[in-house]
């Protein structure tokens, strides 16, 4: 894993991965229809609980979207996401690589 996609570990950081891997959580249970306490942000599995690569980029672009990002300038984060979600599917993970690669 690179850094653009490595969770953060400071301190510092905690508050604004929380809030963050929560808003992916809401998205998730929005999009597989779940209950959003089905969910748990360290170690729900995002295709464990239903979700398939269509659901995958529906719910990356909601997430881009709740934090103000438009289709034109998020190409390249989208695929960063996806590819994220891939290898560590849980909404800790993709809030951590949202962050990361925001921060940029």
């Amino acid at each position: 894993m690179d850094s653009s996609t490595a969770p953060h570990d400071t301190a510092a950081d905690a508050p604004e991965l929380s809030a963050a891997a929560a808003v992916v959580v809401d998205i998730w249970a929005d999009v597989l229809e779940i209950e959003p306490g089905l969910i748990d942000a360290e170690s729900s599995d995002f295709f464990e609980l239903g979700g398939y690569s269509l659901l995958a980029l529906q719910s990356i672009g909601r997430l881009l979207a709740a934090h103000g990002i438009d289709q034109d300038s998020a190409l390249e984060l989208e695929g960063l996401l996806l590819n994220q979600l891939f290898e560590q599917p849980t909404a800790s993970a993709q809030a951590a690589c949202l962050i990361a690669n925001l921060q940029r």
